[in-house]
Order: C-alpha cells, then sequence, then structure tokens
C-alpha cells in the first residue's frame, strides 16, 4: 500500500516508529513544498492506531487539515478483473475439494502458484516474513 500509493510515510507493527520520526517527515515534505503527505499506518502498529496519531500531528501542525480513512471503507466494490475470478475459482474449488476429502479447519491458498493448505492455527499464530526491501522502496520513493 506505501508503495503503491507514494506514501510519505508507513507505521507498521514490523518496524519500530513514533509520533517524532512522523513529524520529522512531514516537515522534509513542507519544506519541499509538497502539497500533501499521506501516512499508512497498518492495524497492530503500536503508536496508537491512525485516530491518535492524527490528533498528535494535528498538534503539531494546526495549520494543515489532518484526515483518517480506513482502507477497508474504500476497498468495497469495484469490478473483478480477469485475475480475480480465475483466483476465486481456483480457491473455490480447493476449498469443495478440501471439504469432500475430509480436510477441516484450513484456510486454502496460493503459494507459489499452486494452491496451498494451511492449518488456520499456523495462519493465526505464526509470524509472517516479512520483506525488509519493500520496506526499503517504500522509503525510497517516499524521498
Amino acid at each position: 500500500t506505501g508503495i503503491g500509493s507514494g506514501a510519505s510515510g508507513l507505521l507498521i507493527p514490523e518496524k519500530k516508529s513514533d509520533t517524532q520520526e512522523l513529524i520529522s517527515i512531514l516537515k522534509k515534505g513542507i519544506k519541499r513544498k509538497k502539497l500533501f503527505s499521506l501516512i499508512i499506518v497498518a492495524e497492530g502498529d503500536e503508536t496508537g492506531g491512525a485516530a491518535n496519531i492524527a490528533e498528535e500531528v494535528k498538534k503539531e501542525f494546526p495549520q494543515y487539515e489532518v484526515k483518517v480513512t480506513t482502507l477497508g471503507h474504500l476497498q468495497r466494490g469495484g469490478s473483478p478483473t480477469a485475475a480475480d475470478r480465475l483466483l476465486a475459482s481456483r480457491l473455490g474449488h480447493a476449498g469443495v475439494e478440501a471439504l469432500m476429502t475430509g480436510k477441516k479447519n484450513m484456510m486454502v491458498g496460493i503459494v507459489n502458484n499452486k494452491i496451498a493448505y494451511t492449518p488456520f492455527g499456523d495462519s493465526i499464530d505464526k509470524p509472517k516474513p516479512f520483506q525488509k526491501d519493500m520496506l526499503d522502496i517504500a522509503e525510497i520513493l517516499a524521498l
């Protein structure tokens, strides 16, 4: 999301961050005469969530308009692409096959373009690998 949106900053649980670091990023943008700054705050970030962060930013920059948008509210709708339809068909078929063969308490997904079954416990409890190179790309593009 950060790379695709050209966000000025990312606050994510995988990287320790604080509001002062964010304020510094915003000040750099102001010096460069940026017209706006977009900050992505992931669920689970320890800084307190988007609404709390927005309040801190408002205190520091009372002259600017600060808005919070919950991305999930924007993601609803849109026409599916051919790839979306194919993915849904593959996953639906695999889910039915799993039930017919007695597989239970599993999630169906795609790993290396192949159907994969993951126990619910693993999908919830195991840490997901974090791609630091993606964070580096986002930070460089935000400059």
